[in-house]
């Protein structure tokens, strides 16, 4: 995984799991069903992971569009995309920063653990699809500055991501590679 994905965090490089059963001599590998419901690694791995000849995957609706839906900010069935190359965007390895994500709930108030008066940091606001009387697209703007940009766009279907990862056989090939060296050492002794 981490030569395929482009900066995994350790919580997916720790995804798989195995299963060893020294009777039956087998070995069984998963991904990871741990953590919040429908966002644990196989939820959120299975869009990219390869099946047959489909080459893009739906992506994963995210806790953070989940709860600004719950919290009346946007209607139920939208997608929030990042837009990592706004001009406002706070990055960190190509991905938005945790402090964006904590600031625009608080802002929005969509979370009421979150503080929601930084306003040194800039103001946040969202646009929803059905607000008529705004010029701008749908999404959350951070106005920063006297400026405002766009850091999440918001879509009525979720977007499409490319399958490009085979877990079963990159498993299956570093099983083999490492069960070789195994074998090959306990038979040299």
């Amino acid at each position: 995984m981490a030569n395929v994905f482009r900066d995994p965090v350790p919580y997916t490089l720790r995804s798989v799991r195995y299963r060893v059963d020294p009777e039956w001599l087998s070995l069984t590998l998963r991904i990871s069903e741990d953590g919040t419901l429908g966002q644990t690694p196989a939820d959120y791995l299975e869009p990219v992971f390869r099946v047959g000849a489909s080459t893009r995957g739906t992506a994963l609706t995210t806790r953070f569009s989940r709860r600004l839906q719950r919290g009346g900010v946007f209607t139920p069935g939208t997608h929030l995309v990042p837009i990592t190359g706004a001009r406002h965007a706070e990055t960190r390895r190509g991905r938005m920063s945790q402090t964006v994500y904590q600031a625009a709930l608080g802002q929005l108030r969509a979370n009421e653990f979150a503080v929601g008066k930084q306003r040194s940091r800039g103001r946040y606001f969202a646009i929803d699809r059905s607000s008529s009387s705004s010029t701008l697209q749908p999404g959350i703007y951070r106005e920063k500055n006297g400026s405002i940009s766009r850091l999440f766009a918001l879509l009525d279907s979720p977007p499409s991501v490319p399958r490009l990862y085979d877990w079963r056989d990159a498993s299956i090939d570093e099983a083999i590679d490492q069960l070789e060296g195994r074998i090959a050492r306990i038979l040299a002794r």
